[in-house]
């Protein structure tokens, strides 16, 4: 698991170099302070976020958040090409905390026409179950409180339990984004590459 390690330091290194240009602003030094101040959790800490919603996180993920606790406001997940900015890590009390009030029940798609459409649905990619919302995904990543990356232990046949999917607000759909945390972590390193 250090090869997820290593990647997120490069990850790290790539966003604070070239921060001013990924963000059209200055990071200021007060946030690069706090970030690298983060610490990780404790592996108490992660079986009792187990045991709370009764899953077995993966191995990757356990091992992104003992290192980092989250992101802070350092948006450090960039993970798809041409689509909003970086995603910032939640730590595992935000996620408790979001859990309590977003994702939190399930709704499908269907009971949503007027956001979305039969055209709309058969887009769904095929490895995500049709929902809008469900009580068995789990948001770790945000962009600016409306769009969230997740971890889903729901996921279609065709699908992966853990794979990650992001919620998008307004318009309001799910998508698939990759099997597991290390390929978003590899997503990400391959878009701020094309992006500087």
């Amino acid at each position: 698991m250090d090869d997820i390690i290593e990647l997120i330091k490069r990850n790290e290194r790539l966003f604070l170099e070239n921060a001013a240009e990924l963000n059209d602003e200055e990071i200021e030094q007060e946030d690069i302070d706090e970030y690298f101040a983060i610490q990780g959790v404790t592996e108490d800490e992660l079986k009792a976020f187990e045991n709370q919603f009764q899953i077995k996180l993966p191995e990757d993920f356990k091992t992104v958040y003992r290192y980092k606790n989250g992101s802070g406001y350092m948006d450090l997940i960039w993970p798809q090409e041409g689509f909003y900015r970086g995603y910032r890590l939640l730590s595992l009390q935000e996620m408790n905390k979001i859990k309590s009030y977003f994702q939190n029940e399930n709704h499908k798609m269907t009971e949503f026409p007027e956001v979305i459409d039969e055209k709309q649905l058969q887009q769904l990619d095929e490895r995500i179950k049709p929902y809008l919302f469900c009580e068995r995904w789990f948001p770790f990543a945000q962009y600016a409180g409306s769009l969230y990356l997740m971890l889903d232990y729901n996921p279609s046949e065709k699908g992966k339990t853990g794979q990650i999917i992001c919620y998008v607000h307004d318009p309001d759909f799910i998508y698939y984004i990759a099997p597991d945390i290390t390929e978003t972590l590899k997503l990400t390193e391959t878009i701020i590459e094309g992006l500087i």
